[in-house]
C-alpha cells in the first residue's frame, strides 16, 4: 500500500518524459522511472567512468597518430628537397 501523497509541479519536458514510460498511470510511471533510475545508478555511473577512460585513451592515440602523420610529411618534404637537388645534379 502507498501511503505517501504529494503535489509536484513539472515542466513540460519531465512530463513528457514520465509519460512516455512504462506504466499504466502517473504514478506507476513516475515510480517505474525513479526506482530504475535510481537501481541502476551504480552501473550507470561504473559504465560513464569506463566510457570516459576509454574516450581518454583514443584521444591519446589520436595525438599519438596525429604527431606522426606531422613526423612523416616534414620527412617527405625533406625528400622532395632531396630528390629534386639530386635530379638537377642528374640534369646538370
Amino acid at each position: 500500500m502507498k501511503s505517501n501523497q504529494k503535489c509536484v509541479r513539472l515542466s513540460d519536458r519531465v512530463l513528457k518524459y514520465i509519460d512516455g514510460y512504462r506504466g499504466e498511470n502517473f504514478s506507476q510511471k513516475l515510480e517505474n522511472y525513479v526506482l530504475d533510475v535510481e537501481e541502476r545508478r551504480e552501473q550507470l555511473t561504473l559504465d560513464w567512468e569506463r566510457l570516459n577512460a576509454m574516450t581518454h585513451a583514443q584521444r591519446q592515440e589520436l595525438e599519438r597518430l596525429r604527431s606522426r602523420i606531422r613526423r612523416t610529411a616534414e620527412v617527405d618534404l625533406r625528400f622532395t628537397a632531396l630528390v629534386s637537388a639530386v635530379m638537377e645534379l642528374v640534369d646538370g
